[in-house]
């Protein structure tokens, strides 16, 4: 097995716009959140080896999605994607 780094790895951004530090201010409210208890629990048993595992999953999912010809769009924070 590699060790294999990731881009968010390498560099902390410290840049952090006014939203976004009013947003961390504020904190999510439980009507902000889109995760279930059950995934909640589930998060917060996995070892580090599991998070890891399972985040090396995401991004060879993502790799594949991309090599056939899929295209991801961020949408700005303050944007809803159904403008798009």
């Amino acid at each position: 097995m590699t060790d294999a780094k990731n881009d968010y790895d390498d560099a902390e951004d410290t840049s952090v716009d006014d939203d976004e530090a009013k947003a961390a201010e504020k904190g999510a409210t439980d009507a902000d959140s889109t995760v279930s208890d059950a995934d909640l629990a589930e998060a917060e048993t996995l070892t580090v080896t599991a998070k890891n595992k399972q985040r090396q999953a995401l991004e060879d999912e993502v790799a594949e999605f991309l090599a056939r010809g899929g295209k991801i769009t961020e949408v700005p924070p303050d944007e809803s994607a159904d403008d798009l």
